[in-house]
């Protein structure tokens, strides 16, 4: 058996730092919002007004808890192994590493956001289709792909090291 076929896959889940972090904004905000309804109602000022000071930060709050949610869900979101990769955020799909002809990190280091596929052809209609690409493969231009890794407990080089591994035919561009 060659070392490709005997890598084990890789899975990949939400960080939950990749979560909490980006949702402290909204709780932050809402909160102001909060203390600004209360010191209004404290005052007497204008029902209306406080009203929509109050549905502000009941929506902030809301944003935050649906961004921190995210924290708390195990199950895996990427798969790499030694026929594909796919990711369940977006279509679920499996693209072949046949298909693959290079990859990309952008912004290297424990932040990357995005790893880039670039494909032998289009990507396929399930990643082009899928209503929730926003959160994790986005189909770009007529043959790449990005992948959001900046939520997933994996560091982006680990990740670029992991596609070598399973595609070494890729090209990996700086």
């Amino acid at each position: 058996m060659s070392a490709k076929a005997m890598a084990a896959p890789l899975e990949l889940r939400n960080s939950p730092s990749g979560k909490i972090f980006p949702a402290l904004g909204p709780f932050l905000i809402g909160g102001v919002f909060g203390f600004g309804a209360l010191q209004g109602v404290a005052s007497g000022a204008d029902g209306g007004h406080v009203l929509w000071i109050t549905l502000l930060g009941a929506a902030c709050l809301a944003l935050g808890a649906f961004i921190a949610r995210g924290a708390f869900d195990t199950s895996v979101k990427v798969i790499l192994d030694q026929r594909g990769f796919r990711d369940s955020r977006a279509g679920d799909v499996l693209v072949p590493w046949s298909k693959v002809r290079s990859v990309r990190l952008a912004a290297g280091g424990k932040g990357a956001a995005m790893l880039n596929f670039e494909l032998t052809g289009e990507p396929p209609d399930a990643i082009k289709y899928s209503s929730a690409n926003a959160f994790g493969l986005m189909p770009f231009g007529r043959n790449t792909v990005h992948m959001e890794i900046s939520s997933l407990d994996v560091r982006g080089q680990d990740l670029v090291d992991a596609v070598k591994k399973f595609a070494p035919h890729a090209v990996v561009r700086r």
